[in-house]
């Protein structure tokens, strides 16, 4: 299935793609365990993971990875309060803890690649200290938005994957899930 992302009018690149590995048409993909929902946008993923199981999972995000359409891994962000996640992961040396999904529950939020210091960071080691109001403006989207950020048109018919491990009782499993990126087009902005 084919689906827009969607966001503000001063996009220039508007994005379809699809989910190749495992091949669906719906970006759904559910194991008797976990359910998994993808949902486009301009900058990142929604993403809902929903627990199917009696027990409770945990989504290990500081192990979560995106791996972008140049084979780069980046460590990921998830949810609308990774300022806050921010916050507590320079105050804990570094660790982002484990999102609990209790059974029959969902946790869902926005897929961002993290720019923060430390383990997949891209601003480097040492610079861990950030004023509140800052902390917000330090997301920073998975593809092109604008084309100062780079050539979004280059992008299409490329790959780009998502690893989300997922821990249950006793084990854990990396569920992966690769993109393609079907249709690039610029944003008229008359």
């Amino acid at each position: 299935m084919l689906l827009p992302l969607a966001g503000c009018t001063q996009s220039p690149y508007h994005y379809s793609f699809s989910l190749i590995d495992p091949y669906v048409e719906d970006l759904t993909y559910e194991d008797g365990d976990v359910f998994f929902q993808f949902i486009p946008a301009a900058e990142y993923i929604w993403v809902s993971i929903y627990n199917m199981s009696e027990d409770s999972i945990y989504f290990i995000r500081d192990k979560a990875e995106y791996i972008d359409p140049n084979g780069e891994s980046h460590n990921i962000l998830f949810g609308w309060n990774f300022a806050s996640a921010m916050k507590d992961f320079v105050r804990d040396d570094l660790y982002l803890n484990s999102i609990r999904i209790n059974p029959k529950s969902v946790s869902e939020g926005n897929i961002w690649i993290n720019i923060w210091p430390g383990p997949g960071g891209d601003i480097g080691e040492g610079w861990v200290t950030v004023g509140d109001i800052d902390i917000e403006y330090l997301d920073h989207g998975m593809l092109p938005e604008y084309a100062f950020q780079g050539d979004g048109m280059m992008l299409k018919e490329s790959t780009f994957s998502l690893i989300l491990p997922i821990e249950f009782s006793g084990y854990m499993k990396n569920y992966e899930f690769t993109f393609m990126i079907t249709d690039v087009e610029i944003i008229d902005r008359k």
